[in-house]
């Protein structure tokens, strides 16, 4: 039996649906990206950081939609991307990223690939352009806005509660809270001002110190620690500031400059649970990564690699959901946290990086014998050097000698070249005369 021209047509339809959903799911098995390599530091030395991936918009986190005949006709997902974020939390699994361009407040799950946008931001919880935010341990939402300057809170569920700092004058750049306060980074005085986190009441300011490398110098972002500390990265003055939050100076470090371990544009700081402080720079484009004593120990994500930055400024750092971070991690590179950084510019709006070990490496032993090593290279240069001093004196004494002799030689040549002196003549004595010649004769 012949298929009439209604059957044709179904199966040309249901053909040209099944070529297109062919050609979606091979397009979307040609936008994944396979695992990569990107480590710091580099071989020899043991790998600490690799690169995860990095996202700019919904696409990204949510994935090309698989096609089929029930989407047909079906309403499109909301598309979301980032214009140019700035700062950037992480809480309860979740990353909250401020966009300065489009006023909002971004949250993404990347584990469950959802991204969606702050519901109160309507009304009298609308911002302006928002700098920097912060999580209490409810999730409530804490919004550092330097164009409405104040602090907007949102509930859990993104619904706008209130405005914190609305009866001082001031420029919020950044937001911190903990269990007592609110702690709102002034851009104005630059000072920290502490307001009671239940009732929203000024409490005191901290940061001015009478020794200009202990104050704060045009601030630009701050981290707090889990002891009370209270840390604040300075583009004025390119220092680290740590103080506690009673305002007693704890320790200041680093200087405007391109040098190893100088800052040129400090901006995002986080401090990790280990009591790691890691320092973004917007010049350098780089992550320094200190220990409590400032004593740098890595720097990644330099120009240069696919997982360099670009106009770097708010940095993270969570240890939530890192079973689903560490199926983007090479198999043996096990997992300790991951770090999110914030590019304003480029492709990789936020960068994600892993912090972690090469399993079936001792990283002690390993650590214990490099530093030997350092120690023995050291001592052998040492070695060097002193005997370079040494040949170097018996070289000077030897020339020293000899142009001493080389003089003696000279001065002997001198003296036997000069000549003789005729003998001084003896007195003549005349007869008419007691006294020797040319003697006036006595009485004459």
């Amino acid at each position: 039996m012949q298929p009439n021209r209604g059957d044709r047509k179904v199966r040309n339809v249901v053909a040209k649906l099944a070529l297109l959903f062919v050609s979606v799911c091979l397009s979307a098995c040609a936008g994944t990206t396979a695992k990569n390599s990107v480590f710091w530091p580099g071989a020899p030395d043991l790998p600490r950081i690799q690169f995860l991936t990095a996202f700019k918009d919904s696409k990204d986190v949510v994935g090309e939609k698989k096609l089929s005949l029930l989407d047909i006709g079906g309403s499109q997902d909301i598309f979301i991307n980032l214009v140019k974020p700035y700062g950037i939390a992480a809480a309860n699994g979740k990353l909250y990223i401020c966009d300065t361009v489009q006023a909002d407040v971004i949250t993404v799950d990347l584990p469950n690939k959802k991204m969606t946008r702050l519901s109160g931001n309507v009304n009298a919880g609308r911002l302006k352009k928002p700098m920097n935010v912060a999580v209490d341990a409810r999730g409530n939402l804490y919004v550092a806005d330097t164009s409405r300057l104040e602090v907007l809170q949102y509930a859990p569920d993104g619904s706008y509660v209130r405005s914190i700092g609305t009866s001082k004058e001031l420029k919020p750049v950044d937001v911190r809270v903990d269990d007592l306060y609110l702690y709102i980074l002034d851009g104005m005085t630059s000072q920290v001002h502490l307001y009671d986190l239940a009732s929203g009441d000024y409490v005191k300011s901290i940061g001015r110190n009478d020794d200009p490398k202990r104050s704060l110098a045009g601030p630009t972002n701050m981290a707090l620690d889990d002891k009370g500390g209270v840390y604040v990265s300075n583009f004025g003055s390119g220092r680290i500031i740590k103080l506690d939050r009673d305002g007693n100076f704890h320790l200041g470090y680093g200087k405007l400059g391109s040098s190893f371990a100088d800052f040129t544009r400090p901006r995002g700081i986080t401090v990790d649970a280990n009591g790691l402080v890691y320092v973004v720079d917007a010049g350098a484009q780089h992550v320094q990564i200190f220990d409590d004593k400032f004593r740098l120990l890595l720097l990644f994500a330099g120009p240069g690699t696919p997982g360099s930055l670009n106009i770097p400024a708010g940095i993270a750092v969570s240890s939530d959901n890192l079973d689903y971070y560490q199926t983007l991690a090479e198999p043996d590179f096990k997992l300790e946290k991951v770090v999110f950084v914030v590019s304003q510019v480029g492709e990789h709006k936020v960068s994600v990086y892993g912090l972690g070990k090469k399993q079936g490496i001792d990283y002690a032993a390993e650590e214990k014998k490099t530093l030997e090593d350092v120690k023995k290279r050291a001592a052998e240069a040492a070695e060097r050097r002193r005997k370079l001093e040494e040949e170097k004196a018996a070289k000077e004494l030897a020339a020293k000698e000899q142009a001493a002799k080389e003089q003696a030689g000279e001065e002997a040549k001198a003296a036997a070249a000069a000549p003789a002196l005729a003998p001084a003549e003896e007195p003549v004595s005349l007869p008419w005369t007691k006294g020797p010649a040319g003697a006036t004769p006595a009485g004459r």
